[in-house]
């Protein structure tokens, strides 16, 4: 009996020490958790060292519109639940700028999305993502993979504004995981987004296809800066069922065979009529909380990106 209760006692220590799958990752949030600080630390010594692309050579590098690279073949063998996880987690980078604070002069990261595309240090992500911080006095590009590893970007390969769309190059000692890009997608077909809502590390979420819109992603405002006669650039866009918030910007939205058909661009969130405001005998205006009745969660297609790459 004593034999028994102390295997049990065993198996149950066990399971509360590692309650994951061998290679599971356990991210740390809450408070004294610093994900930043020696990632900060990291960015620091490649900045003295000159090894990080300025944010004013960044955005003279954005001007161009087409790179020369080689993407690799999309894959038509289905994945797995767990190897589609482990493709997306390998394949993504946090991309963004590591800046000097404005307002408070402190050295800051601002980190959103992206996905290499090719194993020598190409990746794709949102146009907006390479846009510099308000609050930004000085800063340099970076990108961080999954293991926490800072790498240098060294150059903006090509960038349209207008359909939210970028590809940049990273230093890497090691080849990066690509993700193919496929245009064969369909409403329906289930897809899967690698990305870190809202500072929220590592989520993985699932979702259909819901459908296909063709509009611009330019405000009025930044049309209205177009050269007279230009034709405002309308991409194509997948709305999905699958979750992501501020922060997974330019994060892949991938198939089940492991390719991307899109990217984390935006969120519409459609809200209840405004009701009229009600006041007490006091004269106090009441403010109306309006509840959420649906968030569309919209993807920049794997199309747009495919077009910053020039046709062999």
């Amino acid at each position: 009996m004593k034999h028994t209760c102390a295997l049990l006692f065993l198996l149950v220590s066990a399971r509360m020490v590692c309650a994951q799958a061998p290679g599971v990752p356990v991210y740390a949030e809450g408070r004294g958790a610093r994900p930043n600080a020696v990632l900060t630390e990291q960015a620091k010594k490649l900045q003295e060292a000159s090894e990080l692309l300025s944010m004013t050579k960044a955005l003279e590098q954005a001007q161009r519109t087409q790179c020369d690279i080689v993407l690799p073949a999309a894959d038509s063998k289905p994945l797995s639940p767990r190897e589609r996880w482990q493709r997306a987690r390998m394949s993504h980078l946090r991309v963004g700028q590591f800046y000097i604070c404005s307002k408070c002069d402190k050295w800051h990261l601002d980190l959103a999305g992206g996905y290499a595309i090719t194993a020598d240090g190409a990746v794709a992500t949102c146009a907006h993502v390479i846009a510099p911080p308000a609050n930004m006095k000085e800063g340099w590009m970076v990108a961080v993979t999954e293991e926490d590893v800072l790498l240098p970007v060294t150059e903006v390969l090509a960038c349209n504004v207008g359909t939210d769309s970028a590809i940049i190059r990273v230093k890497c000692d090691k080849p990066l995981t690509p993700l193919p890009l496929s245009l064969d997608v369909s409403p329906g077909d289930a897809v899967w987004c690698f990305s870190d809502p809202s500072g929220k590390r590592g989520y993985f979420s699932e979702g259909i296809v819901s459908r296909f819109v063709k509009r611009s992603f330019m405000s009025k405002k930044e049309a209205g800066k177009l050269p007279e006669g230009t034709e405002v650039p309308k991409p194509v866009w997948l709305e999905t069922t699958t979750d992501w918030a501020p922060g997974s910007s330019g994060s892949a939205v991938m198939d089940q065979f492991g390719n991307a058909v899109g990217h984390v661009s935006e969120i519409q969130t459609v809200l209840e009529e405004a009701l009229p405001a009600r006041k007490k005998k006091s004269e106090a205006t009441v403010i109306e909380q309006l509840g959420t009745q649906m968030v569309f969660h919209q993807a920049i297609g794997a199309v747009e990106v495919q077009a910053l790459v020039k046709k062999p």
